[in-house]
This record gives C-alpha cells, sequence and structure tokens, in this order.
C-alpha cells in the first residue's frame, strides 16, 4: 500500500511504461547485490529502452521520489531499512543497453548493461584491446563508470571517449559527455554518481593482435580466479595511494577474520569481506560494523582515514564517529611564490582525497577569515608560501577564530620568516650558522670584517627570491640592486662551502637527510625549479655525506625545530662538510613545498611514507587540541 494520499508506484509506472519493461515492487538485496546485504525488500524497476527509462526517471521524481542506478550490485551494500524515498533503476543486458557495435571510425559503442569482460572480449576479435587489466572486473559497464573502476594501473576512463546517459531529475533530459567533461579521476566520477544513469559508452582501444590479446586476457582471469572465495562486494576499500594498498594496511592492523553476523573480514585478504555464514541472513549493519572498525584500526595505526570502494545505499552507515575530516586547503596568496603554493596546494589537497578526507582548495587573496573556514572546515592547512602564509598573519586570524589548522603557531611562524631573529636564537642555543651582519640601507662597500665570498639575501623571503652569491665586488653591487626588491633588510651571510643538505621534521622527529646537488654555485631558484642550468639531484640517502655526519644534521635540525616553537611539520636547511665534518645551519621553512620536486615529501618516501599518508598524519595532529 501506498501512503495515504500519495499515488500507487506500481499502478502509476505499468500504465505509463511499456509491457516489455519489468517492475518489482519487493525486490530482494540478496538476488541482486553480491553481497547479498540488506533485509529490507527496495521498489525497482527494468526498463527496456531509453524511452521507458525516461519515461521512470520523470515520474519518480514526479512522485517525489529519488533514483538509483543499479548496476549488477557488484560493489553494493543495501539496506536493512526500506527506503521509500528511492526508486532503484537496473538496465537489463537483454535489451538495448545490452549491445555492442564497432563504428567505422575504429571505436566500440557498447551499452551500459554489458560487462566489462564481454566488451574487452569483443574488442579483442576486432584486433583491438589494450584494457585486458580490467577484464577481471565484475560488474557492468555503466557501474564501472560510476567509479571509474581500473586495476593495474589502467582505469576506464584510459579508454573513454564518451558516454550517453539520463540526467537524473524530472525532466529526464538525455545528455552526452566527452571523457574530459566527466572530471574522471582516481576511482571516482562526480558527473556521473548520483546525477546520470549512464546508458551508452564509445571506447577507443589500441589496435592489437587478437591471439596475443586473448592470452593476456585468459593471464588476467586466470589471476583473478585466486581472490577470495564466496560472496564478496570484492575490495571494500580503495588503495590511499599506488604505493600503499589498503589491503596491506588492514592486514598489519590485525583485520583479517574479524566478523559481524554472517560477514567477515577474509583470510585470505584483510580488504574483503565475505558472506561466512550462509546460513544467516545478510544484514546491512553487520558490514556496516565491519566497515567501521576497519577504518578504526587503520586510521589508529597509520593516521589514514580509508575511503571505501564498496557502495552503500545509505552512505551514513559508516560515516557515524568514522566520519572524514573535512580539510580546506588554502593556496595562493599574495606572494611571489604564489605560483608554487598553487602547484603545492593542489598536491596536499589530491594526496588528502586519496587519504579519505573531504577536501575543499581555496586560493585566498585576501587576508581574513571566511564562513567556509569557520563553519565548514574541521582544520584549515594553509600552504602558502611567503607572505601572509608563513609570517604567521593568517595564522593569527585562525587562532583568534579557534579554528584548527595544520602547521606551527602564529608566533613561531613570524620567528621562522625572520631570518635575522632565526640567526640570533641559534647562537643563543648554540646551533651552528654562518657569521653574518645585517642591513638596513644599501652600501656600495662590503661590510666590515668580512670578506668574499659572501651570500645576500633577504630578510624575510622564501624559495631563494633575492638570494645572490658574492664572489666579486661587481657582483655585490648587483646584490644591492637586487635585495631590497624584496624588503628593507638584507642578510649578509659568510659563505660555507660543502654540501648543500636539508631534513624534515614532522610532528618532532626527523625524516631522513637529503643531499642536494645542483648545477650552479648556489641553490637558487633556478636549482629548485626551472633547471635552466642543468638538473638538481636529490640524493635520499646522502651519496657523499658519512652516516654519523648525517646524525649531526638531524640533531641540529631537530634542536632548532624544538627552539623555535615549531609545531607539525618544519624543514631545516643545514649544509655540511663532509671533509671536516663541520655544518652550519642556515634557516627553517615553516610551510614547506609539497609539489613533486618539493624535499620533505621525497625524504618521506625514503622513511616508507607515502605522500597522502604524510598529509594525513598532519591533518591528524592537527585536529588534536593545539599546545
Amino acid at each position: 500500500m501506498s501512503p495515504a494520499g500519495q499515488p500507487d508506484r506500481s499502478s502509476v509506472l505499468q500504465a505509463a511504461l511499456s509491457a516489455s519493461s519489468r517492475i518489482t515492487a519487493q525486490a530482494s538485496w540478496d538476488r541482486y547485490s553480491s553481497l547479498g546485504a540488506g533485509s529490507a525488500p527496495f521498489f525497482l524497476v527494468e526498463p527496456a529502452n531509453v524511452s521507458d527509462a525516461r519515461c521512470a526517471i520523470g515520474l519518480a521524481y514526479t512522485l517525489g521520489r529519488k533514483v538509483f542506478p543499479l548496476g549488477n550490485g557488484t560493489n553494493l551494500v543495501g539496506s536493512d531499512t526500506e527506503l521509500s524515498d528511492l526508486l532503484f533503476l537496473k538496465l537489463p543486458l537483454h535489451s538495448q543497453f545490452g549491445k555492442m557495435e564497432l563504428l567505422p571510425d575504429g571505436t566500440v559503442c557498447a551499452g551500459a548493461a554489458c560487462s566489462l569482460l564481454s566488451v574487452i572480449r569483443f574488442a579483442a576479435e576486432h584486433s583491438l584491446g589494450g584494457a585486458s587489466a580490467l577484464c577481471g572486473i565484475p560488474g557492468t559497464l555503466g557501474g564501472a563508470l560510476a567509479m571509474n573502476a581500473g586495476a593495474m594501473g589502467k582505469s576506464l576512463s584510459d579508454f573513454l571517449v564518451s558516454a550517453k546517459g539520463i540526467l537524473l531529475e524530472e525532466q529526464a533530459r538525455e545528455a552526452v559527455f566527452t571523457q574530459e567533461e566527466l572530471h574522471l579521476s582516481y576511482r571516482n566520477s562526480p558527473v556521473v554518481r548520483g546525477k546520470l544513469l549512464v546508458t551508452e559508452l564509445i571506447l577507443r582501444f589500441l589496435p592489437v593482435d587478437p591471439e596475443e590479446e586473448n592470452e593476456r586476457i585468459a593471464a588476467e582471469l586466470a589471476r583473478r580466479s585466486r581472490a577470495p572465495k564466496g560472496r564478496s562486494a570484492g575490495s571494500v576499500f580503495r588503495n590511499p595511494s599506488p604505493e600503499i594498498p589498503a589491503g596491506k594496511l588492514l592486514e598489519e592492523a590485525d583485520c583479517k577474520l574479524l566478523q559481524r553476523g554472517a560477514y567477515a573480514i577474509s583470510a585470505a585478504h584483510a580488504n574483503w569481506i565475505v558472506k561466512a555464514e550462509k546460513d544467516l541472513p545478510g544484514k546491512e549493519s553487520d558490514v556496516a560494523a565491519l566497515v567501521e572498525e576497519m577504518i578504526r584500526r587503520v586510521k589508529e595505526k597509520y593516521n589514514t582515514v580509508l575511503q571505501p570502494e564498496v557502495r552503500f545505499v545509505k552512505m551514513e552507515s559508516v560515516r557515524k564517529e568514522n566520519a572524514p575530516l573535512k580539510v580546506l586547503v588554502l593556496k595562493g596568496g599574495v606572494s611571489s611564490e604564489r605560483e608554487v603554493s598553487l602547484e603545492s596546494g593542489k598536491a596536499v589537497a589530491d594526496a588528502l582525497r586519496e587519504a579519505g578526507y573531504e577536501v575543499r582548495e581555496y586560493d585566498i587573496r585576501e587576508l581574513a577569515i571566511t564562513p567556509e573556514m569557520k563553519e565548514w572546515a574541521d582544520v584549515v592547512w594553509p600552504v602558502l608560501h611567503g607572505g601572509y602564509g608563513e609570517d604567521g598573519r593568517i595564522q593569527k586570524l585562525l587562532e583568534d577564530a579557534h579554528i584548527r589548522f595544520v602547521g606551527s603557531s602564529s608566533t613561531a611562524c613570524a620567528f621562522l620568516m625572520d631570518k635575522v631573529a632565526s640567526k640570533k636564537r641559534m647562537d643563543e642555543f648554540g646551533i651552528p650558522n654562518a657569521k653574518y651582519t645585517v642591513l638596513t640601507e644599501r652600501t656600495e662597500t662590503i661590510p666590515e670584517g668580512f670578506t668574499l665570498p659572501l651570500i645576500v639575501k633577504p630578510a624575510s623571503e622564501g624559495s631563494t627570491f633575492g638570494i645572490t652569491l658574492v664572489e666579486t665586488e661587481a657582483d655585490w653591487k648587483k646584490a644591492m640592486d637586487l635585495v631590497f626588491q624584496y624588503g628593507n633588510t638584507a642578510l649578509v651571510e659568510e659563505f660555507f662551502k660543502g654540501v648543500e643538505t636539508t631534513v624534515g621534521i614532522i610532528d618532532g622527529k626527523p625524516l631522513p637527510v637529503i643531499e642536494i646537488r645542483y648545477a650552479g654555485k648556489i641553490y637558487d631558484y633556478d636549482a629548485k625549479y626551472t633547471h635552466a642550468h642543468g638538473d638538481t639531484e636529490y640524493l635520499c640517502p646522502p651519496r657523499t655525506i658519512p652516516e654519523e655526519l648525517q646524525k649531526k644534521i638531524q640533531a641540529a635540525a631537530l634542536k632548532f625545530y624544538e627552539i623555535s616553537g615549531a609545531e607539525e611539520i618544519l624543514r631545516v636547511d643545514v649544509m655540511a662538510s663532509p671533509e671536516d665534518g663541520s655544518i652550519c645551519v642556515l634557516e627553517g621553512n615553516s610551510i614547506p613545498g609539497c609539489t613533486a620536486n618539493s624535499l620533505v615529501p621525497k625524504a618521506a618516501r625514503a622513511a616508507g611514507i607515502s605522500f597522502p599518508q604524510l598529509c594525513s598524519q598532519l591533518v591528524q595532529a592537527a585536529s588534536r587540541d593545539r599546545k
């Protein structure tokens, strides 16, 4: 019976759809999903053609229901609660949605109800291929697109030309999207999921030898046959990064063989939940309890929030206290390092998404607290090199607004940005650094007591902007012309001849030392970013620095971290002489770069910490109460 005053869905739809379409008012998750979890029945429509699909979607929204596209249910967890506000829509294989055709331009047109295996085999019959790694992925082509399914470094998006579908709205309009318009990423299809019923895909494969391609298909199917046996939804979680399989984290977090009701984590693979007790009812609540426990254990051990690859009809089933933190990444700014900040901010945001966080990016151009910072974000991450990112001004606003953020306090940031203050503190605590003097105005002569070569640089600037190696009196004039373009205070230091190194400090622990080898005489902007004079090598472990000297460098960097008041993350630059074992601490950077070429991520990788793990660790540290 339908609720009072509302039309009966079955009768309305039956009257509107063709006789070939099928309606099941009491469908079972045991029949329509591979895992069989979910004890409540659901309302299912299987339209025979596009016209009926559009009609069903339009009527559903007219009746106040939303539409949930259902493939073969291979990665779906049903519901223990009857969801009267949803209409489930499944495209039948034996209809126009199961057809495949080779087009004149060599592409393959396939209906969304086709399986990936059938499409890949069809392509091989026509001497096309390259996607054999995907042939073992179960489910339909439409479902594979909804999650941009992939395996062995390949994804469906690698072969997609375009997708046709019906928009999930009252008008139920048909639409065609190119691969670029779908904005597909790793296991993510934001334009498709919940917004589009995919009906047809155009795929472009590579020319192949059919016999060799079929051998690759057979090998992949054989590999897949070794997967855990029994009813399952496949991998429960996506990998936090390509280098770190979720199964490895789950196994090391002692998740194997955990059981709730009919379901257990497989003894063969810690990232698989299987139905272990055939005679017990399949309940969504049991699967949700296992998923929550898996998330909790990995989060506790690795500071990584795993993101489910299985899809719960009710996603709130697994959100509760394990809901991912919402992180707002601030990037850009207005300093001379804006472009580097934009690149770093995007890299941090992408890594956090891989680690399972809900992330937004904000290109900040004004020093102000926004409603998004105050009301949406659990943690703010200022990836703002130079300017009001590293000088503590944005941190002061965040502190005053009681907003948690990644990195050091406003006081520590301001101190670290001021190279003169840093050197005075190093002198006070006996940390070796170069002899220096401070200039507040241009001078034509080299300061008394100093001899060439010298380093001249701004007192408060990053990414080596404004730095000059002074070897001649002519160089001194050029240095004076340049340095005061970046402020009214210049730092003049004795040049320390040695090897440039850097040490990242994460939550009070030093990372491995990186030895930096560059083509020029100093580690300047070109050596860091543009490489016009030759490539720069980042060696971890170092090539020419003995182990004892590396420990000495790490100890000095850690001491600098402690006296500076830094929190969570700091990069300390240190010169070292392998000849006599001496060192010279240069400075600390409270917001080190996070681009592909940045140093802290490189050192973390050498220590076995992936970039998503590193970013997750910093967010978790920031989410705790600040000191």
